[in-house]
């Protein structure tokens, strides 16, 4: 494991670590320009887009996504392509003696192993995706030529605020003077940005119509984010013609993002209530007729995620997800009384459980869950 001794689910939101590290390393981070994707969902599917734009435009490409489904490797892209585990390990070996003292996060650690890797592999542009909120994310410490923000709802209330302004103003935080900030906003997050913008100085531009080119990535917000990739490629001068982005939106993939295999099992790391209900309307325009295998963190909405997925499955079967921030008994025990909802003791059991009802499934609630089951289906094949 390359950051092996690092707890992921700990948090430490602030600059100050990443900064030292950085002016210790000399900035690599100015080698190569540089874009941040923030917002609630839809920003590993932005940058994705907008790495396969420039690709399919002749730039050299390194991109950072978080979390990772299965493999902590796939949070480091160079030209699209997924990062040996060695090299990886080899570049914090490297690093370690020069930033012990600073005790970086795990966080912040991909954060500088990114920009270093980038750096040394002679990237034209880095893509990094916001971690957590924006103003104190880790990533917040680079100075992005062109910023993005997705979509806005709840999530994360006890690090970002409880309203969606608030949230929204922490998002907004990674927007530079004199730089282009483009969003996919509305509503109140939206003037939220556009006063922040108007502040900060920044040059706002509001994505607010899908691309109505053909997207890899299923489901109603893609054509979105998919606009909001194709501005931003364009101001950065790194637009193609028709044909190769036709291509490069179509060849798009993120893993667990409405993968559906066979169109019996269908996977999506939908984590939050709004995430959930775009899924819910995915389902339903499909005409989806089966079951769910859910498993939730306990910070979340978790009534509000049960209550939408009964719309359009028959019974759910629920389990822990193998996070110390999954559900337990208590949260599980809330929702069972919802509908037909089945406790099962693990994600895998609960997977068992719904494969024996011969029906379609929808495996989502978190990336904990996608993981699990994709791992098994995918990259083991599951046991007959």
């Amino acid at each position: 494991m390359v950051l092996s001794g690092l707890d992921q689910n700990r948090w430490s939101l602030g600059l100050e670590r990443t900064n030292r590290a950085l002016d210790t390393l000399g900035h690599p981070e100015k080698a190569y320009p540089h874009v941040l994707v923030a917002g609630t969902n839809g920003k590993g599917s932005t940058c994705v887009f907008l790495e396969r734009i420039l690709l399919s435009a002749g730039f050299s490409t390194g991109t950072t996504l978080s979390p990772h489904v299965s493999r902590f490797t796939e949070r480091f892209r160079v030209d699209g392509v997924e990062v040996d585990a060695g090299e990886l390990g080899k570049l914090r070996a490297e690093l370690e003696p020069e930033l012990a003292d600073i005790g970086l996060t795990y966080f912040e650690w991909c954060v500088v192993l990114a920009v270093v890797l980038f750096a040394r592999r002679g990237v034209d542009l880095g893509i990094f995706e916001v971690g957590l909120g924006g103003r104190y994310d880790a990533s917040n410490a680079l100075d992005p030529q062109v910023s993005l923000i997705t979509e806005i709802s709840s999530d994360h209330t006890d690090y970002l605020g409880k309203t969606i302004a608030e949230i929204a103003g922490e998002k907004a935080r990674i927007a530079r003077a004199g730089r282009p900030l483009l969003t996919a906003a509305t509503g109140e997050a939206l003037a939220v940005i556009r006063e922040y913008a108007l502040f900060s100085g920044a040059v706002l531009r509001v994505v607010d119509r899908p691309c109505a080119l053909p997207v890899g990535p299923r489901g109603a917000h893609q054509g979105l984010n998919a606009s909001l990739a194709l501005e931003a490629a364009r101001m950065l001068g790194g637009c193609p013609d028709g044909g190769r982005i036709e291509h490069a939106l179509w060849t798009a993939f993120l893993p667990g993002r409405v993968e559906n295999l066979d169109g019996r099992v269908i996977m999506d790391v939908a984590h939050n209530a709004s995430s959930v209900l775009v899924l819910v309307e995915y389902l339903r325009s499909h005409g989806f007729d089966g079951v769910g295998v859910v498993g939730i963190l306990a910070d979340k909405d978790y009534p509000a995620m049960i209550s939408n997925l009964l719309q359009v499955c028959s019974r759910l079967f629920i389990a822990p997800v193998a996070s110390p921030r999954s559900w337990g008994p208590l949260e599980m025990n809330q929702v069972r009384d919802m509908g037909a909802v089945t406790l099962c003791a693990d994600v895998t059991r609960a997977f068992h459980e719904a494969l024996q009802t011969g029906r379609p499934i929808a495996v989502t609630g978190s990336f904990h869950t996608v993981s699990e089951v994709r791992e098994s289906l995918i990259c083991r094949g599951w046991p007959s």
